[in-house]
């Protein structure tokens, strides 16, 4: 039913869900269904967090309800139940939602003289709006971006520093999560939400079979053949997403988020993706490529006023 969803393949994925609640002790899964002629239909993957109904984590980016693409009548039936008296919950809150993710395509369905009481905007998610090739993508930014990016290429390139997509048929995935951890960590430190034992459990769980099914991209910086800088994209229906990434000390000199962004680009426009997302968060780098942004919010109800 995912494949035939406009969901993300990752943030959406059993692994992800199952891992989430694996790792937090104080959530119990609360997945509702809805089947046609014995069919699954419809999946909302809920967990019941005190008298909260909610999606069960802080690191997916976007939520959403899975159904196959404009499954209008599953997503407004499952919605229908999920908001029912006899639901056996006081509030449901539906966090980090884009506009076209089919709970809001359901809500406005069902409420669409009410929408503007639940829902409430959470954060900006600039994106790259792909074109044909690289090189039209490149003439749509400012000469001084395209010069310091072919500054850094061209830098890399004397030194023999080159970034490759890693390969789940050559690259073990079970050595993903630690090579992540630890470049990661490396940058950030404790300023991270993966610097957590529970948060680091979860990469562990969910990244191996996620990198082997292509669900997550990873993109490395080699120094020769030693790793100094990840990026790891979480494979959208049409798009690639930076979901995080890090780098050691001493690469800092290669500029290692352009040329980890660049490869990124590249390989979301030969897969012909329609989007390279650099998801929530306003942070400066992420203007000096991105051309268009959506908003993500939340509705909460109450249920049964």
């Amino acid at each position: 039913l995912l494949a035939e969803s406009s969901c993300n393949l990752a943030f959406s994925s059993a692994q992800w869900f199952i891992a989430n609640c694996d790792v937090n002790p104080n959530v119990q899964p609360h997945v509702l269904i809805a089947r046609r002629d014995g069919i699954l239909a419809a999946v909302l993957p809920l967990v019941l967090n005190g008298d909260v109904v909610t999606f069960p984590d802080d690191e997916s980016d976007y939520n959403d309800m899975v159904t196959a693409r404009d499954d209008t009548a599953a997503m407004t039936d499952l919605l229908v139940h999920a908001l029912s008296a006899s639901a056996g919950y006081p509030r449901l809150i539906l966090s980090r939602l884009r506009d076209d993710s089919n709970c809001m395509r359901s809500a406005q369905i069902l409420k669409p003289d009410a929408l503007d009481r639940p829902y409430s905007g959470d954060t900006t998610c600039p994106y790259v709006r792909l074109g044909s090739s690289y090189e039209e993508y490149l003439s749509t930014r400012s000469k001084s971006f395209r010069t310091s990016l072919i500054q850094a290429h061209n830098y890399a390139e004397r030194n023999n520093v080159l970034v490759r997509e890693l390969d789940p048929e050559s690259f073990p995935a079970e050595h993903l999560p630690d090579v992540f951890l630890s470049l990661h960590l490396n940058r950030f430190a404790q300023e991270t939400s993966l610097s957590s034992p529970p948060a680091q459990s979860f990469v562990r769980k969910v990244f191996p079979s996620l990198f082997a099914e292509r669900r997550l991209r990873a993109f490395a910086l080699f120094e020769a053949d030693r790793i100094v800088a990840i990026s790891l994209c979480m494979a959208g229906a049409n798009s690639l997403c930076l979901w995080n990434g890090g780098f050691t000390r001493s690469a800092e000199r290669w500029s290692p988020g352009k040329l980890l962004i660049s490869a990124g680009i590249k390989r979301a426009i030969a897969l012909n993706l329609a989007e390279y997302d650099f998801l929530r968060g306003k942070e400066a780098y992420k203007s000096r490529w991105a051309n268009d942004a959506r908003d993500i919010g939340q509705l909460e109800f109450q249920i049964g006023i």
